[in-house]
C-alpha cells in the first residue's frame, strides 16, 4: 500500500513541478538564457522524480521500476543502431550494433548512472544509441551490482569482470574506450586506477561524462548550481550513505578524487556549467595534469547534470557527442 502511495505522490510531484515551471518562465523566463520550454520543463520533471525517489530509497515498487525500465530509442536510430542482449562474465548486457557497418573505430564500455543506488543499461539507451551512431562505435552497457543491497566494491568488482570479459574475448586493449555518466562515469574512473594497479592490459582511453568522483560531497557547487540541476540538494550535505561504509567515503577506489592517477590513459572530461557536481569534474581533471595524464576538461555553458542523455534536442548535447566522436577518432590506437 506504501508503494502505491509512493507512486501516486511521485506522480502528483512531477505534476506540481510542471505547473509551478510553466508560471515562474512565463513570469520570470527561462531558469538559463539559452533553455528551450522543453528543456526548462525536462529539468523540473526530473528534478521532482529524483528529489521524491531519493526520499523513499528503500521503496521496493520504485526501486524494481528502475531496475526493469527500458528507454525507448528514436524512430530514425532504430534503422541504424540494434541492441542486443548478451552477457560479459556472466553480466546482462546490452550491446550497440550498428546496421550495415563493417568497421568500427572502438568498443565503448559504458556504465550506467544513477548514484550507484539506481538505474540499468536500458535506462540509457537512447543516450548511447545516440552516441554509438555519431561516433562509428560498437557499445557494450553491461549490468552492475547496486547500493545498498551491494555495497561498494561490489559495483566495481562487476566493472572489472565485464572489463576482463571483454578483453578476454579478442577485443584489443587499445581499441576499448572506458565511458560512463555521473556514477557510471566514478564507476571507470575506478576501473582504470584498479586495472592499472593490477597490471591489467589498460584501454585506449576513458570519456567520462559528469563523473561523480567524490562520494564524500566535499565540493562547493552543489549548492551553487541546485537552482539549475535536478539533483536533490539534501543528499550532498551528508557522505552518500548508500555506497560506501562511512570509513570508506575516502578510498580512492570509491572516491577517485582522491587516487593518484599515474600513468592511466588520455581522458575526455565532459561537465554541465550548470551542475551540481561540477567541481568533480573541475578537480578531477586538476589532479590528471598534476599526474602527468593527457587530460581534456570541456565545460558546456548554461548545461545540467549528464546533459546529452536528459535534454538530447539541445544543440550542446549534439555538440557533446560530435566532440567524443572526434576525440575517440584521435586518441584509439595511437
Amino acid at each position: 500500500m506504501q508503494s502505491l502511495i509512493n507512486l501516486i505522490g511521485i506522480w502528483f510531484a512531477i505534476v506540481v513541478a510542471i505547473v509551478r515551471r510553466i508560471f515562474a518562465r512565463l513570469l520570470l523566463g527561462p531558469t538559463r538564457p539559452t533553455w528551450s520550454w522543453r528543456t526548462d520543463i525536462m529539468v523540473a520533471i526530473a528534478r521532482a522524480a529524483v528529489g521524491f525517489a531519493a526520499k523513499v530509497p528503500d521503496d521496493p515498487w520504485i526501486n524494481r521500476f528502475g531496475l526493469r525500465i527500458k528507454a525507448p530509442i528514436p524512430i530514425e536510430l532504430r534503422i541504424r543502431v540494434a541492441v542486443v542482449g548478451t552477457e560479459l562474465g556472466g553480466l546482462t548486457t546490452d550491446e550497440y550494433v550498428r546496421l550495415g557497418a563493417s568497421t568500427d573505430r572502438a568498443t565503448i564500455l559504458y556504465f550506467h548512472g544513477g548514484a550507484y543506488v539506481y538505474g540499468n543499461p536500458g535506462t540509457h539507451r537512447q543516450h548511447v544509441a545516440r552516441l554509438v551512431d555519431t561516433a562509428g562505435v560498437r557499445a557494450l552497457a553491461p549490468t552492475y551490482r547496486l547500493a545498498p543491497q551491494y555495497r561498494f566494491p561490489s559495483g566495481l568488482d562487476d566493472a572489472e569482470i565485464a572489463y576482463r570479459s571483454l578483453i578476454a574475448s579478442g577485443v584489443d586493449p587499445r581499441t576499448v574506450i572506458l565511458s560512463g555518466d555521473s556514477a557510471g562515469g566514478g564507476l571507470a574512473t575506478a576501473l582504470l586506477i584498479r586495472l592499472r594497479d593490477e597490471g591489467v592490459p589498460m584501454p585506449g582511453g576513458a570519456v567520462l561524462i559528469s563523473p561523480y568522483v567524490d562520494v564524500e560531497h566535499t565540493g562547493y557547487t552543489p549548492a551553487l548550481n541546485a537552482g539549475s540541476d535536478y539533483l536533490p540538494l539534501s543528499e550532498f550535505t551528508r557522505p552518500n550513505p548508500y555506497y560506501t561504509l562511512p570509513e570508506a567515503v575516502r578510498d580512492p577506489l570509491a572516491s577517485p578524487i582522491h587516487a593518484d592517477l599515474t600513468e592511466l590513459p588520455p581522458m575526455l572530461i565532459l561537465a554541465g556549467e550548470a551542475e551540481m557536481i561540477l567541481d568533480d569534474s573541475v578537480r578531477l581533471a586538476a589532479n590528471a595534469r598534476r599526474d602527468g595524464v593527457d587530460v581534456t576538461l570541456s565545460v558546456y555553458d548554461d548545461m545540467m547534470h549528464v546533459w546529452p542523455a536528459i535534454v538530447p534536442w539541445e544543440s550542446a548535447s549534439e555538440r557533446a557527442l560530435v566532440e567524443v566522436a572526434d576525440w575517440i577518432g584521435k586518441t584509439v590506437g595511437r
